[in-house]
């Protein structure tokens, strides 16, 4: 009888030591998976949030440009090598501009008096984009051009209602 009780306990030791392995080899494999998941998703928010910023800035600016669409309220300038898109406004407080611009990856907007101080960096930062390009075309449209960290790209062409640029 002693041969069959160590027959046994080999026998329920095997057992023990196999279910171990098989539930050790799931776990590892269930926080393999886990931690791929973990990547993946993280990977489409980084996606999504570059997207983001990429077509919000667009229709910022377009937005910006529609409200200040007035004979002579915008234009485009170069101030101390960085593109500039100024947008006017006068009201009863007197009259304003709003700068636009790109520096270091982000999208600026300064609001100061018309002929007030600039100067670059000044201002709130809107955006966080790649590069940031505005030029006026051939045609007379405002052409900007805006790319995200991740290399995507949208462009958008604007005509002034009141082109006097």
């Amino acid at each position: 009888m002693t041969n069959q009780g160590n027959q046994g306990k080999k026998t329920w030791m095997v057992s023990l030591i196999s279910l171990v392995l098989i539930l050790g080899i799931f776990a590892v494999s269930a926080l393999f998976l886990v931690n791929i998941g973990v990547q993946v998703y993280k990977n489409i928010v980084t996606a999504n949030n570059d997207n983001f910023e990429l077509r919000t800035s667009l229709s910022y600016i377009a937005t910006k440009v529609r409200q200040a669409d007035g004979a002579g309220l915008v234009e485009l300038r170069d101030v101390d090598g960085i593109r500039v898109l100024v947008l006017g406004e006068e009201n009863e407080d007197g009259a304003f501009e709003t700068y636009l611009y790109f520096r270091d990856g982000y999208l600026y907007e300064h609001f100061m008096e018309k002929g007030g101080y600039f100067e670059p960096g000044y201002g709130m930062e809107t955006f966080e984009v790649a590069s940031f390009l505005m030029e006026r075309t051939k045609e007379g449209q405002l052409y900007f051009r805006a790319e995200n960290r991740a290399g995507d790209w949208q462009e958008l062409y604007l005509t002034l209602r009141t082109d006097t640029m």
